[in-house]
């Protein structure tokens, strides 16, 4: 399956977004919450975690739902399924209602800050990459080699990945690094190996539902992980499962901003972050960084190609039925000139006036039913 997104320029884009999302038609008082991510970070973990409460219902990646069976889907579909998160009020039976996965960072930049609570869901890169390429030779799920993502990575770090695998790890990385860089664009930013900790745990999701979640069961969660697709090992172990040109790459892409969101490059020492500012209703969310606009416009004008594609094909579909049409219309016309076709509508006219409809063949009536012998 495939992700896409509709194409603009970068700020008539973000514009885009937040004029279909300013005017949102709201139902229900419950607070809303919305956590982008990246595959392989934690999330069906958290989701189960926020499930736990009685008061919260959380969707992971609820839009699948709603483009079924459709092999992908673009912005808009995003678009959609966030008005629904605000319109569905489930009968008031939650106090929070969101979704982890189902939107990207421009979706999340561009909702208003006063009826949802944003977060990014972190986890090392490392660890994520190694996860990527145990499981992608046996699940290939929401993948798609992106030409201008390895275009704009050749362009900016001088990397060049030739091989299936390497262009994989490369466009992951690629979208890493924008992740990173957005952190400072949404309200909430969850570390999952800061998860560990019951008492960030539950801080972190009072902040992201509003709702305090009980100490024990968030205790009870972080002993039970779910989906573990790889071993648990040091950073450094993880590192020398990578290729000496990938272990390149990771440091030249990541050696920067990596830091940012308090992760070391070569260990699993976790870093102290700087300080963000307290999230308030009616203050504006820092801008997107221009390298994610940049990002943004590549994988928007790859989702217009995909559109333009679907069109064309849907349009052939159109006009191999008109022309399935017109062959049978042509078939039929020369049925009904055909000599037997108007022998049959001359029988049919003969017996009508013989035998019209509703009338009684003139032995059966003369006859009647006939009768039974008593015994």
């Amino acid at each position: 399956m495939i992700k896409s997104e509709e194409e603009t320029a970068p700020t008539d884009n973000v514009d885009a977004l937040r004029a279909g999302l300013s005017k949102l038609d709201i139902r229900g008082e419950h607070h809303r919450f919305l956590v982008n991510r990246m595959g392989s970070s934690g999330s069906t973990w958290l989701v189960k975690l926020l499930n736990s409460h009685p008061d919260v219902f959380c969707y992971h990646e609820g839009v699948l739902a709603q483009i079924y069976p459709q092999k992908s889907y673009t912005s808009e579909h995003v678009v959609n399924f966030i008005r629904s998160l605000a319109w569905d009020d489930m009968h008031g039976a939650y106090k929070a209602i969101g979704d982890v996965g189902s939107s990207w960072l421009g979706h999340i930049h561009a909702v208003p800050r006063n009826l949802f609570t944003t977060g990014i869901l972190l986890r090392h890169p490392a660890r994520m990459l190694n996860t990527r390429l145990k499981v992608f030779e046996k699940d290939k799920s929401f993948t798609k080699i992106d030409p201008s993502t390895l275009r704009q990575t050749e362009e900016r770090w001088g990397i060049k990945a030739c091989n299936e695998m390497d262009q994989i790890f490369v466009q992951d990385l690629f979208h890493i690094v924008m992740q990173i860089r957005a952190v400072d664009t949404v309200d909430v930013v969850i570390q999952l190996e800061r998860m560990n900790d019951v008492e960030y745990c539950c801080n972190i999701l009072q902040q992201l539902t509003g709702i305090h979640h009980e100490p024990s069961v968030v205790d009870l969660f972080i002993h039970n992980p779910v989906n573990r697709r790889t071993n648990t090992v040091s950073l450094q172990a993880v590192l020398q499962e990578f290729s000496s040109e990938q272990r390149a790459w990771y440091n030249a892409m990541l050696k920067e901003d990596l830091p940012r969101c308090g992760y070391a490059l070569d260990s699993d020492e976790l870093l102290e972050t700087p300080t963000r500012p307290p999230s308030a209703d009616g203050v504006p969310r820092s801008a997107l960084p221009k390298e994610f606009r940049g990002y943004e416009l590549q994988m928007l004008k790859q989702a217009v190609l995909e559109r333009d594609c679907e069109i064309g094909r849907l349009r052939g579909e159109i006009n191999d039925l008109r022309a399935v049409v017109k062959e049978l219309q042509g078939v039929l016309a020369g049925v009904q000139n055909s000599v037997g076709w108007r022998l049959l509508e001359i029988l049919r006219r003969v017996r009508k006036r013989v035998l019209p409809t509703g009338r009684v063949p003139i032995a059966q009536s003369v006859e009647g039913p006939r009768s039974r012998t008593k015994l």
